[in-house]
């Protein structure tokens, strides 16, 4: 009985989340997909396949589950901590916290939102613009060193969605202006400049009370995380979305495509374990963002490289078909 409501629950979820996401201001042009969808060549199906897919709907469900609850619970938090000119600590630490649980959840659910965007092209731009990095968090916001560095600091950009896109990765792949890592920056800071609520508080604060209110760094950056928290809701809705079954002739190649990609994340993870201080010039990946994130996509390998587990088991008897 149990299994038989999982998928009414997670459609009716999921249907919440994305009206969430078009009440949170993404009136916008649906993302730009690819011209020329990726396909993979057919496999004959089998019994092993259809097992796969069953263990594959297996594994997706609970991880899509946790999604569809932690990504607006982020935005809801966020937009908590931005209905008070004055935010205290405890709204800050309640979105700081939002974000660490979505971002576990999402790291977890990794490789089958990677399987989802390879069966289905049209999700790849949300994807990828969820989480790239590294950063450079100079681009972002100000930074010891350069006090009013960043889009934070540039009047001249818009706050809006769409102008945030169009500063992603404009001269350098680290130049990014929206996903995790933006807002992970946000909330956190720097450990050299951790963030504090005196970041977020509206006020005529010196130097800042001749600026028009707009253009100060406050306001201005609390204008970036709504606009960045919004988009990612709008994202990750996309990506959790109920679908059917995936194909059983198409489950495999574009699943490991996946795991290829999430054993790249991990070893990329790994690669940036010493550029996690945000000094001058370095591309930067937070060490809380690593530590969140290497456990969670460790174990999701690990559920399909241990024949032990359900998804492993399953993908090693097709392989071995």
């Amino acid at each position: 009985m149990l299994h038989t409501e999982r998928p009414v629950t997670l459609a009716w979820l999921a249907s919440a989340l994305l009206a969430l996401a078009l009440l949170s201001g993404c009136d916008r042009e649906p993302a730009a997909t690819p011209e020329t969808p990726i396909d993979y060549p057919a496999q004959v199906s089998t019994a092993e396949g259809a097992a796969l897919v069953a263990a594959w709907e297996e594994e997706a469900a609970p991880w899509l589950r946790k999604l569809v609850v932690a990504a607006p619970g982020f935005r809801e938090a966020v937009r908590a901590l931005l209905s008070d000119a004055e935010p205290d600590d405890g709204a800050l630490d309640a979105a700081r916290n939002a974000w660490t649980l979505l971002y576990e959840s999402y790291n977890r659910a990794w490789p089958i939102l990677a399987t989802r965007a390879a069966l289905d092209p049209t999700l790849a731009v949300h994807l990828a613009r969820t989480d790239p990095w590294p950063i450079l968090p100079g681009y972002v916001d100000a930074m010891p060193g350069w006090p009013e560095s960043g889009i934070v600091y540039d009047v001249t950009v818009p706050l809006d969605i769409d102008n945030l896109l169009a500063q992603q990765d404009m001269t350098d792949p680290a130049e990014v202006s929206v996903g995790f890592q933006v807002l992970e920056l946000l909330l956190f800071g720097l450990p050299d400049a951790p963030r504090t609520v005196a970041g977020l508080t509206l006020g005529d604060t010196l130097p800042d009370h001749q600026k028009p209110e707009q253009e100060r760094p406050a306001y201005r950056r609390r204008a970036y995380l709504d606009a960045v928290s919004a988009l990612l809701l709008e994202d990750l809705s996309a990506l959790v979305q109920p679908r059917p079954a995936p194909d059983p002739t198409r489950l495999p190649g574009a699943l490991q495509q996946a795991l290829a990609a999430s054993a790249d994340r991990l070893q990329a993870l790994e690669a940036l374990a010493t550029n996690d201080n945000g000094a001058d010039g370095d591309t930067y990946l937070s060490k809380h963002s690593r530590e969140v994130a290497l456990p969670a996509l460790n174990e999701a390998l690990e559920a399909w490289q241990d024949p032990e587990q359900v998804p492993g088991a399953a993908w090693q008897a097709w392989q071995a078909n």
